[in-house]
């Protein structure tokens, strides 16, 4: 209990570095944790249908806008889900640090089966300098960002664990954000800019083979 505390504590620490670094980590324990389990008990390519299912026809289509579509892709969804799970917390945890705890669990599985839409043959097997080389991974950090830049600005939560009836903790105008919030923002949207010039480049690379 003691560990949880200290958790709990650093995700709502009045420091978003200190959040931030808290979030990753338990993010990347998420995602090895996913990918060594569904390496090994989970068939190659077994998600496949249900990922490529999920992204819309002609989405990933060749062309200069491609870049364009995904970085609005992750920032409507992928941005837009943090900032309204933002806006609600259990307890003092602002429910913003879900969405990118669950994709990183998501992206540990996709890599464990190589389930992505475009692959490669053969299963990846569990290794920590995938980290970086991953698109995936730089677009979690961004939403990682944004969340703990937003851990703090949640309107509601629950009276108490077992009810769920929520309770007004601030207004709307109530909500400030400091520099540095600022500035966890601002590199999570720059970030995933840079992420999606990559993936179009990987995308259209790929395709053209």
């Amino acid at each position: 209990m003691a560990v949880v505390g200290r958790v709990l504590s650093a995700l709502t620490h009045r420091d978003p570095v200190r959040r931030t670094l808290t979030a990753t980590g338990i993010a990347v324990v998420l995602w090895l944790g996913a990918w060594t389990v569904s390496y090994l008990a989970i068939g190659e390519g077994a998600l496949r249908a249900l990922v490529s299912a999920r992204i819309p026809g002609g989405a990933l289509d060749p062309g200069p806008s491609l870049a364009i579509t995904i970085f609005s892709w992750n920032l409507v969804f992928g941005v837009g889900a943090i900032v309204v799970g933002s806006l609600f917390a259990f307890g003092p945890l602002s429910l913003g640090y879900f969405a990118p705890w669950w994709w990183a669990l998501g992206y540990g599985v996709a890599l464990g089966t190589n389930s992505f839409v475009l692959t490669v043959p053969g299963k990846l097997a569990p290794r920590i300098d995938i980290l970086w080389q991953h698109i995936g991974a730089r677009e979690i950090l961004a939403y990682i960002l944004v969340a703990a830049a937003l851990s703090n600005i949640h309107l509601w939560r629950p009276r108490n664990w077992h009810a769920m009836a929520l309770s007004r903790v601030r207004a709307i105008r109530d909500v400030r954000l400091g520099a540095a919030e600022a500035g966890c923002l601002v590199g999570a949207i720059a970030l995933l800019l840079w992420s999606a010039n990559v993936e179009a480049a990987g995308v259209m690379a790929f395709l053209q083979r």
